[in-house]
């Protein structure tokens, strides 16, 4: 018999996330965010966030392998990660 260790998360803390609360894609189906076929309405509730670059931001570090992000796709987001500058 395997037995398998539980899966420990950190302990949440609400000033990292608490941009979240103020995401525009909160009011939207979150369906539209993972649709692989079409993109654009997920990307044009995006672009009127106010926290599009915290977002983003997050995606990228956390890696997130699906969705729309801070207005990126996955592609995108790996992309964008290459671009940018590293940390010495």
């Amino acid at each position: 018999m395997r037995h398998e260790r539980p899966v420990v998360l950190p302990a949440p803390i609400s000033a990292e996330w608490e941009w979240q609360l103020h995401a525009r894609c909160r009011s939207h189906d979150v369906e539209d965010f993972f649709d692989a076929d079409d993109d654009r309405r997920a990307k044009a509730v995006c672009l009127a966030c106010p926290v599009i670059d915290r977002c983003r931001d997050y995606a990228i570090a956390a890696n997130e392998p699906h969705g729309i992000w801070g207005g990126l796709s996955p592609s995108e987001r790996n992309r964008h990660r290459w671009l940018r500058p590293r940390s010495a």
